[in-house]
């Protein structure tokens, strides 16, 4: 008697939560559509992924580069971070800021990650360039537009001086040894724009009218790679043959035809002389020294002479001894020659 009680109480129990969970969640109706595909691994990761090693050599051509292996990266405080660490510019760029918002705690140095969109949608077009835009210079807010190589423009480029230079703008004071352009004025020289342009004999280029500015970066410094040596992911201008640097005149050859090295008509023997000249009358002057460093700081000077110094130190650090816009480099370097010679 009692275990029929109990098999009807369960009954009864088991009917009330059918009945409840039909309350709950209703009669189940027709069938809908059928949902859309997923998507196929084949038409998204193999497009990088797959039997080509376009990106193996591509990674190993960049493992070489002075991006990789400078040792620049470990500067990751907020300011330095913005340009030597991946982490930190990535953050500025996407915030638009000069600097990173803070210190770039484990940073890691700029690679793949840095110039393209990698693993972002698991397809070719992570391939893209970040920051492909043309950009403003923030010496001068001149836009500089040199197509791949905009990327570069965003780190290579003059910091603004401290004091800043001008024409009959007084006394000014140097208090630090490091002044000057820092050590990527680059992009505002393939351009021609952001050095102090001092009236002289020679004339100075129109903005962004010089073939280089055409070329942009990525023509001389990423032609076809010379293994991992030089061109390509390397970004390298040089390479070692039978214990030799040999200057990588690959991407040169597609405007000069008869290139053999960088001292193209004689133009880096006559950069690196007014180079020197110029270090030699501002060393005489007490106002370098031989490592060509602003000396004695804090160091007052005319506002003029702010620019020289700046103009000495732009085509210095350039590095390109003129290659990258030539008139440009010869025409600030002799014309702060003769007004220093006035």
């Amino acid at each position: 008697m009692i275990m029929k009680r109990f098999a009807y109480l369960l009954s009864l129990t088991t009917v009330a939560v059918f009945l409840a969970f039909i309350a709950l969640t209703g009669c189940e109706g027709p069938a809908g559509p059928p949902g859309a595909d997923g998507v196929d691994a084949n038409a998204t990761c193999t497009q990088c992924h797959n039997e080509n090693t376009d990106i193996f050599v591509k990674s190993l051509q960049a493992s070489v580069s002075k991006h990789m292996i400078g040792g620049n990266f470990e500067r990751n405080d907020a300011d330095c971070a913005a340009c030597h660490t991946h982490e930190g510019f990535v953050e500025r760029m996407d915030a638009g800021e000069m600097e990173a918002s803070a210190v770039i705690e484990n940073p890691s140095p700029p690679n793949c990650r840095t110039c393209h969109k990698i693993h972002e949608t698991y397809t070719s077009a992570d391939l893209e360039l970040r920051y492909p835009d043309p950009v403003s210079l923030w010496i001068n807010d001149v836009t500089v537009d040199l197509g791949a190589g905009n990327i570069c423009a965003n780190c290579h480029q003059p910091r603004i001086p401290d004091p800043m230079f001008g024409t009959g703008l007084g006394d000014k004071v140097i208090t630090n040894n490091r002044f000057g352009p820092h050590h990527g004025p680059q992009s505002a020289m393939v351009w021609g724009t952001g050095a102090f342009e001092v009236a002289g004999s020679k004339s100075y280029p129109t903005p962004g009218g010089h073939p280089h500015a055409g070329a942009g970066c990525t023509q001389c410094h990423m032609p076809p790679a010379f293994g991992i040596q030089a061109g390509g992911h390397t970004l390298k201008m040089t390479y070692q043959f039978h214990g030799a640097d040999e200057d990588y005149t690959a991407g040169c050859t597609l405007c000069h035809e008869d290139i053999e090295d960088f001292d193209y008509d004689g133009l880096q023997t006559e950069v690196t002389e007014l180079l020197d000249s110029l270090h030699s009358v501002l060393m005489g002057m007490g106002i370098l020294d031989a490592d060509g460093l602003v000396d004695n700081t804090p160091l007052t000077v005319s506002s003029e002479m702010v620019g020289y110094i700046f103009n000495y130190l732009f085509v210095e650090e350039d590095l390109s001894h003129g290659v990258h816009n030539p008139k440009y480099s010869v025409a600030l370097l002799t014309n702060t020659l003769e007004a220093l010679s006035n």
